[in-house]
């Protein structure tokens, strides 16, 4: 029992000593509080002059701006064109005309006309020329001789072998001044006209009858003969194939294309021929050549 008033004792005592400092404890602190509170004089302060505290603020701002620029991927295209400007200065070229001699050649066919017409068939032909064209003149000389070979129709085959006609002219040539320049400057387009006498010789020539004027004979559908000398022809097979020979005169128009010393020509005469007697009309010979004259 007194152990127990003894320990009460004790235990009483202990806390009354740790209220007494927890006391203690605030008082001191509240006096150092009111210590730090109060105002610490300044010495140059006058009596009444209240102290203003002056606060300094600075505040830094640091900014990092980090840019990144856009990446711009720019694509040329270039197109090069090129042009080309070509000046092609024409010049014009003149027809050089060579006058003067000139030699030629050509060929074409015949045709019979005339007492010839019906008993003889159209054949070949071949020409040679001989000329001269004097220049800035139209009028020039030419001759030529040319070599016909006709058929013969089938009635009048039994009386021989073909005819063969061989005729000689010498003509002037009248150059006629149009259409000089129809295909340009560098060739000479030049119609003329062509004209003068003729000579024929033939053989086996087949002619017919002019039975206008009350002449009787012959043979077949058109009274046809082997015309010989004057006043003579015959009727019988292989009788008469020796040369005869007659003159004439020819006519006709051409056009030749001149360029340089060349001369390409196209012409069409008509060769007439009288065989001289009063039983066969006049015969017509008419050539169609084209040829080349060489100045």
């Amino acid at each position: 029992m007194l152990n127990r008033n003894a320990l009460l004792v004790v235990a009483g005592a202990a806390f009354f000593a740790l209220d007494a400092s927890a006391a203690q404890a605030q008082d001191t602190t509240t006096t150092r509080h009111a210590r730090s509170t109060r105002r610490i004089p300044i010495a140059k302060e006058s009596t009444g002059e209240v102290a203003t505290t002056r606060v300094d603020t600075v505040t830094v701002y640091k900014t990092d701006t980090l840019s990144t620029p856009a990446r711009v991927d720019t694509v040329t295209t270039t197109n090069t064109v090129t042009r080309v400007d070509t000046v092609t200065r024409q010049v014009e070229m003149a027809a050089r005309i060579v006058p003067g001699m000139y030699l030629g050649l050509g060929a074409g066919a015949a045709v019979p006309y005339g007492a010839m017409r019906s008993v003889n068939q159209p054949g070949p032909v071949g020409q040679f020329n001989l000329g001269f064209q004097p220049l800035n003149f139209p009028i020039g000389l030419r001759a030529d001789v040319n070599y016909t070979r006709y058929a013969h129709t089938e009635e009048y085959a039994f009386l021989g072998d073909r005819p063969n006609m061989w005729n000689a002219n010498l003509d002037l040539r009248l150059n006629v001044p149009i259409f000089e320049h129809m295909l340009g400057h560098s060739i000479l387009v030049t119609p003329y006209a062509i004209g003068g006498g003729s000579w024929v010789m033939f053989n086996n020539l087949r002619m017919r009858l002019d039975t206008d004027k009350g002449v009787v004979g012959g043979i077949g559908p058109e009274n046809g003969v082997i015309v010989g000398s004057d006043n003579s022809f015959t009727t019988a097979p292989n009788t008469d194939n020796s040369y005869h020979s007659k003159f004439g005169y020819n006519f006709g128009p051409g056009v030749a294309l001149h360029s340089g010393r060349k001369e390409i020509f196209a012409e069409w005469r008509f060769v007439r021929f009288n065989e001289g007697s009063a039983y066969a009309g006049p015969g017509w010979h008419s050539p169609l050549v084209f040829g080349v004259n060489f100045y």
